[in-house]
């Protein structure tokens, strides 16, 4: 969404992150009490109100400096602290200042907890609420001493002070509780992360033993076409083994690096050939059905062009995907014969090709030979 990513500052950070919610809030932080400001301004210059005038034309432009220089150079973490530093001196000028709105005070005097325990947390949270009570004290002092006295009575003074207390002690409660769930979420999902990958690494483990028992097998075999076959599931096997060890290496548990799971299919394909493989593999992931259809799609393809595009000499083999947009577009190129049709279209090796860009999502196939062969599939990057 257009507000949500450049008023509100979302497109500099991850989607669906915390950190994301928390620009977003700064961002309103910013808007919704500046329009207030704002608001507020016209009335006092229209009542000559000047005093006030000048303390919310400083603090107005005060925001406006943090929001035009919020994410580059002033960063999250210091941004919250410091508006709500602003937002404190504010209100606390506001004591002691005539306004025709100075019910408002009272408001934000509630808001401000909210501000605090929600972008500082408990602990600094309660530190800072420690400051403002502190804060309030000391103006009920100065009131009792006739040092500076408030544009409220010292009653309302003691009010405003155990209300703050008050809604501050049940934020705090409220964050807290919060935070624990957070934690036990955080710990739950830590505990799940390493059970996929464990599951990742056995499954892994499985398929290397399946391959080293067909592996012995074929050493077994005489037939020149047997062992051709099952050299042929072995690397089928190993291209789908690749996706588990990913998920089991890498960062996540369910999404899958396309540039690093092809090109390991691709390099174990160039040790068995001395034709030249030439990626150009974009930084795509995919979810572990999609991933590991590609992954057996370009394993078939290149096996394909391997062992028929070229009869004689060393020859050139291109693969690549590239991503536009949600659309992303898997290449293989070979400069060889070509396809035999009566007989390369209805190999296993071309049924296998034909099923799997089916299988993904909105998946289109393309073949041209009129020079060499060339096959593109087309499909969506994520699941509709």
């Amino acid at each position: 969404m257009w507000l949500e990513r450049y008023i509100l500052k979302g497109r500099h950070f991850p989607r669906e992150s915390k950190e994301r919610v928390q620009a977003r809030m700064i961002s309103l932080l910013i808007y919704l009490p500046g329009l207030a400001l704002l608001f507020d301004m016209m009335e006092s210059y229209q009542y000559q109100d000047y005093e006030m005038l000048n303390v919310e034309s400083v603090t107005l432009f005060f925001l406006i400096v943090l929001l035009i220089l919020f994410p580059k150079v002033i960063k999250l973490t210091q941004i919250s602290l410091i508006i709500l530093i602003i937002y404190t001196l504010f209100l606390f000028t506001a004591l002691y200042i005539p306004d025709r709105n100075a019910e408002l005070t009272l408001f934000w005097f509630a808001a401000l907890p909210i501000g605090i325990f929600y972008f500082l947390g408990t602990k600094q949270g309660i530190r800072y609420s420690a400051v403002v009570v502190g804060l309030l004290i000391s103006a009920l002092l100065l009131s009792y001493f006739d040092i500076l006295q408030p544009i409220y009575n010292k009653s309302m003074l003691w009010q405003l002070l155990f209300g703050y207390i008050a809604v501050s002690y049940i934020l705090y409660v409220i964050e807290n509780e919060r935070t624990v769930s957070e934690q036990d979420l955080k710990h739950s999902l830590e505990n799940n992360k390493m059970l996929f990958k464990e599951m990742h690494h056995r499954t892994k483990n499985n398929m290397q033993v399946m391959m080293g028992l067909l592996e012995t097998q074929s050493f077994k075999i005489e037939d020149p076409k047997c062992q051709k076959m099952l050299h042929a599931h072995i690397d089928r096997i190993k291209a789908m083994s690749y996706v588990h060890e990913n998920l089991y290496t890498g960062a996540s548990i369910d999404e899958v690096d396309m540039h690093k799971y092809l090109g390991e299919i691709l390099d174990n394909l160039q040790t068995i050939t001395q034709h030249t493989l030439i990626t150009d593999i974009d930084y795509v992931t995919m979810d572990i059905k999609n991933s590991m259809s590609v992954g057996l799609l370009v394993n078939e393809a290149v096996s394909n062009a391997i062992e028929h595009a070229y009869s004689v000499g060393n020859g050139r083999i291109d693969v690549s995907l590239k991503q536009y947009g949600d659309q992303c577009e898997l290449s293989i190129k070979d400069y060889g014969l070509g396809f035999n049709q009566a007989r390369e279209f209805s190999s296993l090796g071309m049924t296998l090709i034909e099923d799997l860009s089916a299988s993904l999502p909105e998946g289109e196939l393309h073949i041209d030979t009129s020079q060499g062969t060339h096959i593109q599939v087309y499909f969506n990057a994520k699941e509709e």
